[in-house]
């Protein structure tokens, strides 16, 4: 499994130096960067500079959001794939394993089988410009932004109209970028993963679980648990067990949003985040180990009362012990005495 720390949610933005710093001391393997500042530090001051704090650090770029218009005009769309050869070449240099297309619910310009057809014919075209690289595209879905917009059309809001979409496009190095909480506000079940063959199908995965009593028809992306599988009953968990079962060797990251960790400083935030993701990718259950943990520390100091108890019982009886047997060397010592006395009045 390769780990990966995602910027987003963690208040660095572009700052790739302190996100650097963070993956580098809580363990990851990549980071997930933000390729459209990258191509504007590869235009200004040139490649070297773009990929020199990466490339000194030693760690890959695990992952990206692809920045092309995907459901715009044609001409928005012709316009922002102008950079791709810049992005392929940036994100090869960098060690990228793979990249993603956000797929809007709605859309400003086409219903819904044109914007379907016009996913299709761009993401065919993009898979083929990154066909010769090991870079795979993954499609993710947007169910929390399914809310009506005035005036725009449709598209796709749940896991169901997702799986489609990935069919459609046909290509090998094209599949579904897994954020296990999108997937299950979209009604998407582990079961359709495994029936679609994760190993094949899914590109990335991005953990987190919807808090309990969310209301599900106002969902928020702060709706989020603090950690993956912090929970009883975690969708996390139980993707991570059918990832493991699959044998599917694919990057994981935790789906942050800023407001979760609002309160908390970054080091702390990203060090927990490291460790469940430890322990998520080797199918242990985070929640189950933490009430387990609660139930040996309290047995700990229910048994250190006992002790304490038994303890001070101990000294108490030891005392009346020894009170006694100095009461009876008082009655010994005062015998003598009153023996005398007894004669002498007789």
């Amino acid at each position: 499994m390769y780990k990966i720390l995602s910027s987003s949610g963690l208040g660095v933005g572009g700052k790739q130096n302190e996100l650097i710093e963070l993956a580098l001391t809580h363990g990851f393997d990549g980071v997930e960067v933000d390729m459209a500042d990258l191509v504007g530090r590869h235009d200004t001051l040139g490649k070297q500079f773009a990929c020199q704090f990466l490339q000194s650090a030693k760690i890959d770029m695990g992952t990206f959001k692809l920045p092309v218009a995907i459901g715009g005009t044609d001409e928005e769309f012709g316009d922002s794939i102008g950079k791709l050869d810049t992005i392929l070449d940036l994100a090869e240099t960098l060690n990228a394993r793979c990249c993603y297309i956000e797929v809007a619910p709605e859309n400003e310009h086409y219903a819904f089988q044109e914007c379907f057809e016009k996913y299709t014919t761009r993401i065919q075209a993009i898979a083929e410009k990154f066909a010769s690289s090991s870079i795979k595209i993954g499609l993710l879905l947007r169910a929390s932004n399914a809310k009506p917009v005035d005036g725009n059309f449709k598209f796709i809001q749940t896991a169901d109209e997702m799986l489609p979409l990935i069919k459609a496009v046909g290509q090998p190095n094209v599949g579904l970028c897994l954020d296990a909480w999108e997937w299950a506000v979209g009604g998407g079940t582990v079961e359709q993963l495994t029936n679609a063959g994760i190993a094949t199908n899914v590109t990335e995965v991005k953990l987190a679980d919807v808090t309990p009593g969310a209301d599900a028809a106002e969902i928020k992306r702060s709706d989020r648990t603090a950690l993956p599988a912090s929970e009883a009953d975690s969708f996390s968990l139980e993707l991570c067990k059918a990832v493991l079962a699959s044998g599917a060797d694919l990057p994981f990251s935790v789906s942050t949003d800023l407001s979760t960790y609002a309160n908390a400083p970054r080091g702390t935030v990203v060090d927990s985040i490291s460790k469940q993701l430890d322990l998520l990718m080797t199918g242990q259950d985070p929640y189950q180990l933490a009430q387990d943990a609660a139930a040996e520390a309290s047995e700990g100091e229910a048994t250190e009362g006992e002790e304490a108890s038994a303890d001070s019982e101990g000294k108490t009886a030891e005392g009346k012990t020894a009170e006694g047997k100095t009461a009876e060397e008082k009655t010994d010592e005062a015998e003598p005495a009153v023996e005398a006395a007894t004669a002498a009045a007789k």
